[in-house]
């Protein structure tokens, strides 16, 4: 009955509105996009999982998680259906070099999260290059029932590397967690003889 409890009561925290948390007169405003987007990676990298987020990085990062595409679990679950399977695709090219690829996430509200990475990075000229793909991803939600603390619950990182030069390279990879994220964060990105390209998502 406890566990029942408990399970009900960090579902209600989860779905609070995203809007709760936002002041809609705050400095941030006059940012750009690409500025927010880079003070949102910021702040999610200067935590370690577990480490409760200060209350002014806590609201930047659950205000702005829509404007920087994160995937924000809360606001697709519901009573009717608990479990859902999402994609959201992505894209980057620098030059001649590109990258597409998605995630497919399954998530429910019982804490089972799975996840599919799929990366394909070539050189659009067909060179031959050292490649290596890698997908990072940040999960964000509360860390202390008690005090409702919240900040990075979950942070990994798939990747897969040429055996030598190549014309394209392709990463399949899963991963899964148990826990109740309210956000998750994704950094695609190829390199090509040490040369980053960033994925963006669509």
């Amino acid at each position: 009955m406890k566990k029942l409890i408990s399970v009900l009561f960090l579902m209600a925290v989860f779905l609070l509105p995203m809007s709760a948390y936002a002041d809609s007169s705050s400095p941030e405003e006059s940012l750009t996009s690409s500025q927010i987007k880079e003070y949102y990676e910021f702040i999610l990298n200067k935590y370690q999982v577990n480490e409760p987020f200060s209350p002014e990085d806590a609201q930047f990062i659950e205000k702005y998680a829509n404007a920087v595409g994160a995937f924000v679990v809360s606001e697709n679950q519901n009573v009717v259906s608990p479990r859902g399977v999402d994609r959201s695709s992505f894209t980057g090219q620098s030059g001649g070099l590109a990258l597409t690829g998605y995630v497919s996430y399954d998530h429910n509200v019982l804490g089972k999260n799975t996840w599919e990475f799929y990366m394909n990075a070539w050189d659009v000229s067909g060179i031959k290059r050292n490649i290596v793909d890698t997908i990072s991803f940040d999960c964000f939600g509360v860390i202390d029932v008690q005090t409702g603390a919240v900040g990075k619950i979950h942070s990994d990182t798939v990747s897969t590397s040429s055996s030598g030069k190549v014309a394209y390279l392709e990463l399949n990879k899963t991963a899964s967690y148990t826990g109740l994220p309210i956000m998750v964060y994704y950094y695609p990105k190829a390199s090509f003889d040490g040369v980053e390209v960033r994925g963006e998502f669509r």
